[in-house]
């Protein structure tokens, strides 16, 4: 089943959103924060909550893998919103965590 999707474009950066229904049931869903990195010259993910492998995580690029977000289901589309709500309202704090990271010369995932 392809995934849905949808981009919520903002100054310069933006929220992806993406989910997998199937018969009327969310399986799957993934919301990601991307800034649009001038020395790179395109945008690149800094923060993502994703359901992969079946327990809600978030990763933050250059920082931490698949922190563990116990109170988050894989099955809840109010929980997609509470991860894109979150996103959206530290986006310049996870930002600015990313820039401090990558000048740290921290390896990307």
């Amino acid at each position: 089943m392809p995934w849905e999707h949808y981009l919520l474009p903002l100054l310069d950066y933006r929220i992806r959103v993406e989910w997998n229904v199937e018969r009327g049931r969310l399986l799957s869903w993934a919301v990601q924060l991307e800034w649009l990195d001038p020395e790179e010259g395109r945008f690149v993910w800094v923060a993502r909550y994703d359901t992969a492998g079946g327990l809600p995580h978030r990763d933050r690029n250059r920082i931490a893998r698949h922190e563990p977000m116990p109170h988050l289901s894989p099955t809840s589309g109010g929980d997609l919103n509470r991860a894109r709500d979150d996103l959206l309202a530290r986006a310049w704090e996870y930002i600015e965590a990313y820039k401090a990271a990558k000048a740290e010369g921290r390896e990307a995932w």
